[in-house]
């Protein structure tokens, strides 16, 4: 493994130790007997059966032997959850009850460790105790379902919290739904993603000893990856809908990890969003995102329409969660997926492919193809040797093809902002001057599919998105049909290329509008190449800038580095300023959202956020902020206001 890989695989671990030193400690074993198959839950079907009104549900909990790769990947031993004498099942078997249901659950333990089940109790705004189950041991457990929701249920042998359960026991989550009365219950589709790691009991108490649990970590180059309802892409189940559907999921993150979950191509409603005791639904408007934030034991209730064809992602930002690494069945190609022409070998882990077909009475599918008066720039990727260090800057060029920019200009880190117009068409030449090949992807844009930026995959038919080669150039088109910020970056999930400066900034303005740098801040914050990596806020740890005082300004922040959650505050030496957040992923906020308040914002991967800020006359210092969720300082940049 190379230094920028061993950096890149730290970041996205770290968040693992704890849960992993945690385990070390509790002495969990596994047994070399034969052990029965476990088979995938796609969460159509709800476990149990009504008697007199009453579920009644009975959950085993036993090792069995689990493909999350299908028959292409390894077996693995872990705990799981299964009904009666139905064989076990990854994720654990779907409670699904209208509201008010009396339920009467059976566990019964056939591990050899203690079972701690969480969550099989009433949704009623009350703490909910854990239930313990002996080994050998069956324990009756009743309770009404309670309000109308997305929840789940799950156990540990480590006797851990949500958060820190790891290795054999992750796997011990389902999901609990609770539909309100009337309510077609197999309206939605329900994603449960949950991680896996392959380090051993040896291996966790060396982590947990060491003096760098980190560098131990990546010595031992574990594997460990994220599935969605038990399966790791390209293995996922792929949904197919058809234009004007509505389309209604519920994600539960049952996993030990944060994750931004991401759609290409179209926007979602947020429906409501909880924590797996308590679900609020939120009001109307509703908030509409590209890319949303969910915590551990985080549960997310959305819809979307398809307004397109082609082939679709819906997947976790994090880099880390996506990468080729992630493949459990280790090949040659397994880390150098990007030079392949299918999108299969370049991701893997947390991903769901959406086929779009037309519309169900048969109707045209309107695009908007005519691209004659449209606005013309190219994009040329480039190198810059040993920017770096030794090492070279891969970054982009822009040159309008009305302004007529000179093509000798540098590589800039990120790359240029773009600035377009609603309802303007434009096609933007990508010019592929690197040594190797990359595809860039037009993050919150709504676009034809084929220009999408997944390379083997986006497209339609026989149309598919290819992947950008060495001297090759590849035309997008599109017209932006919504004015916001938003973001262009590669996505062959290499760690080299995202760090070395393949990003950048993409606005479209309103008709009325006019970009002027003075008054419109742009904040790209990335991570830059190194051991460690920095924090980068648009391509410097400490950029200074001079503000208008006594004016509006407005603030546009992004986050695009490979696997962060950040902290970004605007402050004054004692305390933060105030501003008014505007928008979300380009979408306006709701209005109960828009007050002002202290200057602070958790922006994960993938998101972007606007804010409004009133300047005061007079010579002021102000500070913009990068921490980790944690509090620990990464970047700053220093405003002067005069």
């Amino acid at each position: 493994m190379t230094g920028s890989k061993r950096a890149a695989t730290l970041t996205g671990v770290q968040l693992l130790l704890f849960p992993l030193m945690v385990l070390s400690l509790t002495g969990a074993t596994t047994t070399a007997a034969p052990v029965p198959p476990i088979v995938v839950n796609d969460n159509r079907h709800a476990a149990g059966r009504f008697v007199d009104g009453t579920l009644r549900l009975d959950l085993r909990a036993q090792v069995g032997e689990w493909r999350p790769e299908k028959d292409r990947g390894p077996a693995l031993r872990v705990e799981a959850f299964g009904e009666g004498t139905s064989p076990l099942s990854v994720p654990s078997p779907l409670i699904r009850v209208f509201e008010g249901t009396e339920v009467v659950a059976t566990v019964r333990n056939e591990l050899e460790t203690l079972l701690r089940v969480h969550g099989l109790c009433e949704r009623d705004g009350r703490v909910c105790p854990p239930v313990d189950v002996q080994p050998g041991e069956a324990r009756e457990i009743r309770f009404r379902s309670g309000r109308a929701g997305t929840y789940h249920y799950w156990a540990t042998t480590t006797g851990m919290p949500l958060p820190f359960r790891a290795v054999n026991d992750t796997q011990l989550s389902g999901a609990f739904i609770v539909d309100p009365p009337g309510a077609a219950p197999n309206a939605d589709r329900v994603l449960v993603v949950t991680d896996w790691t392959s380090l051993t009991r040896e291996q966790l108490q060396q982590v947990a000893s060491a003096d760098d649990p980190g560098q131990i970590f990546l010595g031992l180059n574990p594997q460990f990856t994220f599935l969605i309802n038990g399966l790791s892409w390209p293995h996922t189940e792929r949904l197919t809908y058809h234009v004007g559907d509505m389309v209604r999921w519920r994600i539960i993150n049952l996993s030990t990890q944060a994750h931004t979950m991401h759609l290409h191509g179209f926007y979602y409603d947020v429906d409501s969003v909880g924590d797996g005791m308590r679900d609020t639904v939120m009001g109307v408007p509703k908030q509409r995102v590209v890319t949303q934030l969910m915590p551990p034991g985080g549960t997310l209730a959305m819809t979307w329409t398809p307004e397109r064809e082609g082939n679709w992602l819906y997947h976790c930002h994090i880099r880390d969660h996506v990468s080729p690494e992630r493949r459990l069945e280790r090949t040659s190609t397994s880390h150098a997926g990007h030079h392949a022409h299918d999108a299969s070998a370049g991701m893997a882990g947390m991903i769901v492919g959406v086929t779009v077909l037309g519309q169900r009475d048969g109707a045209p599918t309107t695009e908007d193809r005519n691209y004659a008066a449209a606005r013309r720039m190219t994009l040329e990727m480039r190198e810059e040797p040993k920017r770096f260090g030794d090492r070279p800057a891969f970054g982009f060029v822009l040159m309008d093809d009305e302004r007529g920019q000179a093509a000798d200009a540098g590589v800039s880190v990120p790359g240029p902002i773009l600035v377009l117009k609603r309802g303007e068409p434009v096609e933007i030449a990508l010019v592929n001057k690197l040594s190797e090949p990359t595809a860039i992807h037009w993050h919150g844009m709504e676009l034809e599919s084929y220009y999408d930026g997944v390379h083997g995959f986006s497209g339609t038919g026989q149309r598919i998105t290819p992947l950008i080669q060495p001297g090759a150039r590849f035309v997008v088109r599109f017209t932006p049909p919504r004015a916001g910020t938003f973001m262009y970056h590669t996505h062959l999930h290499d760690d080299t290329q995202l760090r070395s400066g393949l990003y950048g900034a993409m606005l479209v303005l309103d008709d009325t509008e006019a970009y002027d740098p003075a008054l419109d801040h742009v904040f790209v914050i990335g991570r830059g190449v190194g051991q460690p990596s920095p924090v980068l806020l648009n391509g410097q740890d400490a950029p200074r800038m001079a503000w208008k005082a006594g004016a509006r300004h407005r603030i546009r922040l992004i986050n695009i580095t490979p696997s962060d959650i950040f902290n970004v505050a605007l402050q004054a030496s004692e305390a933060p300023v105030t501003w008014r957040p505007l928008t979300k992923d380009g979408a306006p906020l709701p209005p109960d959202r828009c007050q002002p308040g202290a200057a602070k914002q958790v922006i994960g991967v993938g998101e972007t956020f606007d804010f409004e800020y009133e300047a005061p006359a007079g010579r002021r210092t102000l500070w913009l902020e990068v921490r980790s969720l944690g509090g620990k300082w990464y970047s700053q940049g220093q405003v002067i206001i005069r």
